[in-house]
């Protein structure tokens, strides 16, 4: 009977420590990276999404690319990137609220400053 508890313990601390290696994905350059360019993505599978009218969808992408945003560690996670991600939230927020064209220009905005961003601090 112990020894069934301590394999159950012991398969469940594996378990955490197998899937704890996703967590952590963007701890290294490469994994900043992709998380970086997935936001990247997102954004601008957001901002088609708004142009063609489809609050919804546009409202979901934005949504992901804050996902992936939360993956990024380190110095990339910079104050800047914060601030257009900040954003990035008015237009989710819009697209929420129907106004497509509102999302659209936000998308375009964030667009722009995270490929700068990503000039700037990722072709290192």
């Amino acid at each position: 009977m112990k020894m069934s508890k301590i394999s159950t313990v012991l398969s469940s601390a594996l378990l955490v420590l197998a899937a704890s290696g996703n967590v952590f994905a963007a701890e290294n350059s490469e994994g900043v990276k992709e998380h970086f360019g997935l936001t990247q993505k997102e954004v601008k599978a957001a901002t088609d999404a708004a142009k063609a009218g489809d609050a919804k969808g546009c409202a979901d992408h934005y949504k992901q690319a804050k996902q992936h945003y939360k993956e990024i560690t380190g110095n990339a996670a910079s104050m800047r990137l914060q601030k257009a991600i900040d954003v990035m939230q008015t237009g989710k927020e819009a697209c929420q609220a129907g106004d497509t064209a509102k999302g659209a220009q936000v998308g375009e905005e964030v667009t722009k400053e995270l490929d700068a961003i990503g000039k700037e601090s990722l072709s290192k």
